[in-house]
């Protein structure tokens, strides 16, 4: 069991790896549901790695962003870099009636506030700006989206 421990760590840190192909389905689905915590399903997750000055362009993710806004559920803003105009989110096709920010405090960092709005339930996707962001993190980020049915995007400066 241990050997198989290594393995799914060695794979995660490698990029498109397929884990079936490497074990058996039964296996994996025995290993599974001896350490839920250490694979998760990150299908729920959507990065987006931005570099240098367009870490801060939230201009350039609109057209996708807008299209996030028309659901039964909430659309969460999670610690932009910048506010936008209404006019301007208006424009670009966002419902701002599906739209709640959320800003970190002393009490509620960005970790926090993301997690529980996916979580939650009410929202079908929460979209936050991490400077950095673990593998732990992204991890509980995963397991908050499963448990809330919803949509992670993390939006990553690189």
């Amino acid at each position: 069991m241990w050997q198989q421990h290594q393995q799914i760590q060695q794979m995660q840190q490698r990029p498109n790896t397929n884990i079936e192909g490497i074990l058996a389905e039964q296996q994996l689905d025995l290993w599974k549901k001896e350490f839920p915590e250490t694979v998760q399903d990150l299908s729920q997750i959507t990065e987006i790695i931005m570099r240098g000055e367009a870490w801060s362009n939230v201009q350039m993710l609109l057209p996708l962003l807008a299209q996030l806004s028309h659901d039964q559920r909430w659309l969460a803003w999670v610690a932009p870099p910048q506010l936008l105009p209404k006019a301007q989110l208006q424009a670009a096709g966002f419902d701002l009636n599906k739209i709640i920010l959320l800003k970190p405090d002393a009490q509620h960092d960005t970790m926090s506030l993301a997690h529980q709005a996916l979580k939650s339930g009410t929202c079908h996707a929460v979209i936050s700006w991490f400077g950095c962001l673990a593998d732990d993190q992204l991890n509980a980020l995963a397991c908050a989206a499963e448990r809330g049915k919803s949509r992670a995007f993390v939006i990553r400066h690189q």
